[in-house]
């Protein structure tokens, strides 16, 4: 929870998200429709309420569960903790644990787990500057990276690589038989590490995968 300027509490996201979708020089309460700046404070009082209500058992259960997890993650986060910023990458960028999608926080959590080496946090990194989300476009940078984590066996910067090469876009040329392999390399990364949620394709992803793979075997059947 976060005060605003109009002196009302806020989910963080909600209000975040409501003062960058503001015209300039027009940003209003969305309680009371006055003029008010951008910035938040930290609501510490209602966050410690919050907590004792948890502690006592006022709040449910699952809920409480959720902040609880949410709390521990960000304060691993905070301290280093690569996996735990991966996570609230996740949960930003998916709008899970009670969180509104927050591209910009998604980004913000996997660019730093990518600046401590991490390779899922660069895998996640790339591909926000590949399709500018939450950042500025940049899909030199981000081929760059996804190539990186390609290289260190992460399946859905393997699939992107294999996309790329098949139809010969971001500076790469066309070439089939690279394309078949970095897509059958995503499939099967994806098999050997099923139970890992930070490598799992989804399984939209994965048909977009094994189609691209039928139309490539396709083409190399015409050309014989």
């Amino acid at each position: 929870p976060v005060t605003a300027e109009d002196g009302r509490v806020y989910n963080r996201a909600d209000i975040k998200k409501h003062i960058d979708n503001a015209e300039d020089d027009n940003l209003r309460s969305p309680v009371t429709g006055a003029p008010m700046g951008p910035t938040l404070v930290p609501a510490v009082q209602v966050q410690n309420s919050l907590h004792a209500l948890i502690e006592g058992g006022t709040v449910d259960d699952e809920s409480a569960e959720r902040l609880k997890e949410f709390t521990a993650t960000k304060k691993k986060a905070e301290a280093g903790d690569t996996d735990a910023m991966c996570d609230l990458h996740a949960w930003y960028y998916s709008g899970n644990m009670g969180l509104h999608k927050d591209m910009k926080q998604a980004y913000l959590w996997c660019s730093r787990a990518a600046d401590l080496n991490c390779i899922m946090g660069m895998s996640h990194k790339g591909f926000h500057l590949y399709k500018g989300l939450g950042v500025d476009k940049d899909e030199v940078t981000g081929a760059a990276l996804l190539g990186i984590a390609a290289g260190k066996d992460h399946a859905l910067s393997c699939l992107i690589l294999g996309e790329q090469f098949c139809k010969g876009t971001r500076g790469l040329p066309k070439d089939h038989k690279l394309a078949k392999y970095w897509l059958t390399k995503a499939l099967e990364l994806n098999q050997d590490h099923e139970k890992d949620s930070g490598r799992d394709l989804a399984d939209e992803t994965i048909d977009k995968c094994k189609k691209m793979l039928t139309e490539l075997d396709g083409d190399t059947n015409d050309e014989r």
